[in-house]
């Protein structure tokens, strides 16, 4: 039947009869048939903007249904970032950061023990302790750039100020002719990072987690480049096995670490081109999910095994018994049936969907409990990777010069107590220097390493860790020893034999252990018993053998 358009249905219409038609017209949406109706009565101009009209309501639902998602509590809850116009607060995110910033009362008390002539004891301990947290505030800082910086620049601040004390101390060391704490403390600092900090990594990470995977690529190029560093060590004590003069021996050592030293550096620019242009692909890490089946424990995987095999064993017999009864309940239906089998096969047949309906109620409960526990389980691992910014660009960068100023104060009245601590505990300096230091200057990378790799991020821990000794190896102490040729100090990459053995065979077990991408707690345990035995090698060092080249002559 074809409508009609009288003007009086266009009236209807066009204005609605009384103020209830008015309010429904206004608050109700455009049904389509309506406006296909009107489309036809008012033209293509009207149904152009019904049309419009219809798709910006639509529009303007989905925006404030997606800004009301996106503003979930969580987002409320971030903090936001300290800038330098509330000092106050920068302070407190700074020193609540960690507990072992209680340690930071003793650092007033550490400046003062120098002008106030405290015994050397005194003072050696009482910097000692104060450096600790200094360290893990120039760590703290380091990160907060490395959260707006990037993980590649970020990763290589966390390095060098991670090697401040370090550095610092042996720029003071050097200057006061220390010659053997200066190279006895970078060697300490290599065997640190490597041994006890690698080893608490792979140990205490590898308690929680199964077995732990990185980076093969970014673990075979550490490895070359700590063999590198071997090599620049080995030449300069096989050269003074020769039998040649004193004099001959002591010109060629120092030209050989001076050339060796430049040769050095130019490799360490030349591996941060490497790593943060060239070849950036190379130092990712590996996937979340990787590292999450590898972390997996393996009574895990057989409880999910077994609880797999029940719902396999439970789903086979209830098939086996429904096809039982599909298969009895035909010879009930026949043609000539009575109604007394009727009534038994609509029965069997009702029992029957009423099985098959418990069983797929049965099977979607656990499978949507399952999903449940799973999306649970991600979340809560996302919220725990998740690093929250709380400084500041300008806020770091201040907390960075602050703190490494303070650290160079405590750094310098250390060096100075030294002499004292060892005439009075009869301790040898090669012990001060290639243990005590060392675990003062590694305690923000020994902070940072640990925490990461319990997280089950081990690719930033061995870049924090194993990263830490290349920088000292191809940077730090080349660069000292560029440093004392331009002083006219005896400063060279030579060490005694016995240093030199120890580091080869360091870098050695520390290349078997990361060479397949893998590692567990037993292999940290290994790393951690090999520093505690070359501690105590140390330790009953003879304190009148000198393990460095501090008796060389100025090449002058």
């Amino acid at each position: 039947m074809r409508r009609s358009s009288s003007p009086e249905s266009l009236h209807s219409i066009q204005a609605p009869q009384n103020d209830e038609q008015v309010r429904r017209s206004s608050d109700a949406p455009i049904p389509i048939s309506e406006r296909r109706r009107s489309s036809r009565h008012w033209g293509p101009r009207a149904a152009n903007y019904a049309n419009r009209f219809a798709r910006r309501s639509t529009d303007a639902r989905r925006q404030t249904s997606t800004s009301a998602a996106s503003s979930s509590p969580g987002d409320a809850g971030k903090k936001k970032p300290a800038g330098l116009k509330d000092p106050l607060l920068v302070l407190r995110r700074s020193v609540f950061a960690s507990w072992i910033n209680v340690l930071l009362l003793l650092v007033p008390v550490g400046i003062a023990s120098h002008p106030a002539h405290f015994p050397d004891v005194a003072v050696f301990i009482i910097n000692f302790f104060a450096i600790v947290p200094l360290a893990k505030l120039l760590g703290y800082a380091t990160e907060q750039l490395a959260l707006h910086l990037g993980d590649a620049i970020g990763g290589l601040l966390n390095a060098t100020f991670g090697n401040a004390v370090e550095l610092l101390v042996g720029i003071l060391a050097l200057v006061k002719g220390e010659i053997e704490i200066v190279q006895t403390s970078l060697v300490g600092s290599i065997l640190s990072n490597l041994l006890l900090v690698g080893g608490c990594c792979f140990f205490f990470g590898g308690i929680k987690n199964n077995e732990q995977i990185f980076n093969t690529h970014a673990a075979q190029s550490y490895g070359s480049l700590l063999a590198m560093a071997i090599l620049a060590t080995l030449l300069p004590a096989a050269y003074n096995s020769l039998n040649a003069k004193g004099s001959e021996l002591k010109s060629g050592t120092l030209t050989m670490s001076h050339v060796t030293a430049i040769f050095l550096l130019v490799i360490y620019i030349a591996y941060l081109f490497f790593q943060l242009k060239t070849h950036a692909n190379l130092f990712s890490a590996v996937p979340l999910e990787e590292r999450r089946e590898a972390a997996r424990k393996p009574q895990e995987n057989s409880d999910n095994t077994n609880e797999g095999g029940n719902a396999a064993n439970v789903d086979g017999a209830r098939a086996a018994s429904n096809e039982e009864s599909m298969t009895e309940s035909p010879r009930d239906i026949t043609i000539g049936a009575t109604p007394a089998h009727s009534q038994t096969a609509a029965t069997s047949t009702a029992e029957l969907v009423r099985n098959n309906a418990d069983i797929v109620e049965e099977t979607k409960e656990p499978a949507n409990a399952e999903a449940t526990a799973i999306e649970a389980k991600s979340e809560e691992d996302g919220d725990e990777d998740e690093e929250e910014v709380e400084l500041t660009v300008l806020a770091a960068i201040a907390l960075l010069v602050i703190v490494t100023g303070l650290t160079g104060v405590c750094a310098e009245f250390l060096v100075d107590s030294i002499d004292g601590l060892t005439d009075k505990w009869n301790l040898s300096p090669s012990f001060v220097g290639m243990i005590l230091l060392p675990i003062v200057g590694n305690a923000a990378e020994h902070v940072t390493a640990v925490t990461v790799a319990i997280r089950n991020k081990m690719d930033l821990a061995l870049g924090v860790a194993v990263g830490s000794s290349i920088q000292i190896a191809l940077f730090v102490l080349p660069l000292l020893c560029i440093l004392g040729w331009i002083i006219d100090k005896p400063m060279t990459i030579y060490f005694s034999p016995f240093t030199t053995v120890v580091l080869f065979v360091t870098v050695l077990l520390v290349n078997y252990i990361i060479g397949d991408g893998r590692t567990n707690w037993l292999e940290g345990l290994v790393l951690i018993i090999a520093y505690v035995i070359v501690g105590v090698a140390y330790f009953l060092y003879p304190k009148d053998m000198d393990t460095s080249s501090s008796t060389l002559g100025s090449s002058g």
